[in-house]
């Protein structure tokens, strides 16, 4: 078995909140802080530099941005910049981005799978000092180069993919994935399986780090813990409602119906968390008594999670998920 390393995530706490997650999350011994860029949150590399600022040894990874609201040649002159705050720590997370917010801001394309393609692809050669003349499907570039050497050679890219044909295009393209928050053990497995598929497709035998985004709730009562859970799982499924045979949803064996009809209260008004059963907690979450979450985690770990990232949960205290994390997660698997 690789080894396990830990990471946080946060978005919801302001940025000095943050600095104080990280300086904590780095004491304690956690490997990586991942900034999200969801709309209309914070910005990602805003957020990221003021960490990388306040740290010396966490890695600070970007998980996701898209390559829609930034040219591919604009990310790969914002991470090449990050990267000179904090040499040889920092992550580019590449993913699709959420449909709803893109269609608000009209951008998006109808081919997301090339479109990471081909971001990785102008990002890396940029990177590499390459002067870059591109023609693809969806992007294109002339004689685009950077002003500067990057303070690393090679910056790892990991992305944030969810179907078959985007995972297996991870294994061949990546140096890490990063799976979606409601991971469960059996959609982790299917995932694993696709990015060693494409992995193997491609010829390639290093390995790939296997990340995912996990909701916690860690508490001496097991009652109180899930009960906190339960409103973000109502709304994470509500507004997955419009893909009801999405694969995390899928993989786990959950009801098409059973997705819509949770759409459908939530459209009505009502978050549905009295819809959000004690199985749906098992299946989507770390939740519960520390040993029952100790049991959770270790299903996840034995599909083939190497790096499990503990995202902010609404409503509970980042540095305690930090302080529950370390004290009664970290020692059962490191």
């Amino acid at each position: 078995m690789s080894a396990v390393r830990f990471g946080v995530g946060f978005e919801h706490a302001d940025v000095r909140r943050q600095i104080e997650y990280a300086r904590m999350a780095e004491r304690f011994g956690f490997s990586s802080y991942w900034v999200p860029e969801d709309y209309f949150f914070r910005g990602a590399f805003t957020v990221a530099s003021a960490l990388a600022c306040s740290t010396t040894a966490l890695r600070i990874g970007l998980g996701v941005v898209n390559p829609f609201t930034r040219h591919p040649a604009l990310i790969a002159m914002e991470f090449a910049a990050l990267s000179e705050l904090a040499p040889d720590r920092t992550v580019l997370g590449i993913g699709a981005g959420v449909g709803a917010w893109l269609d608000q801001m009209h951008v998006g394309c109808a081919s997301p799978g090339i479109a990471i393609r081909e971001a990785v692809e102008i990002i890396r050669r940029i990177l590499g000092g390459e002067q870059l003349s591109f023609a693809g499907k969806i992007f294109r570039t002339e004689k685009v180069a950077l002003s500067f050497k990057p303070a690393t050679p090679r910056l790892p890219i990991y992305l944030g993919v969810l179907g078959p044909k985007n995972l297996a295009m991870a294994g061949a393209i990546a140096d890490g994935v990063m799976l979606s928050a409601m991971t469960s053990p059996a959609y982790a497995a299917y995932a694993l399986e696709r990015i060693r598929a494409g992995a193997q497709a491609a010829g390639r035998g290093e390995q790939i780090e296997a990340g995912a985004f996990l909701l916690a709730s860690i508490s001496d009562d097991d009652r109180r813990a899930r009960d906190a859970i339960k409103p973000l799982l109502a709304r994470l499924i509500a507004l997955m409602a419009s893909q009801p045979h999405n694969p995390l949803f899928a993989a786990a064996g959950l009801d098409p119906d059973e997705v819509i009809r949770f759409g459908q209260v939530y459209a009505s008004g009502e978050l549905p968390v009295r819809m959000v059963t004690e199985a749906m907690v098992d299946t989507f979450a770390i939740a519960g008594d520390p040993d029952r979450c100790r049991a959770a985690l270790s299903r996840i770990i034995d599909a083939g999670v190497t790096h499990p990232v503990f995202f902010e949960v609404p409503g509970i205290d980042g540095a305690e998920t930090i302080r529950m994390v370390h004290r009664h997660l970290m020692p059962h698997f490191l």
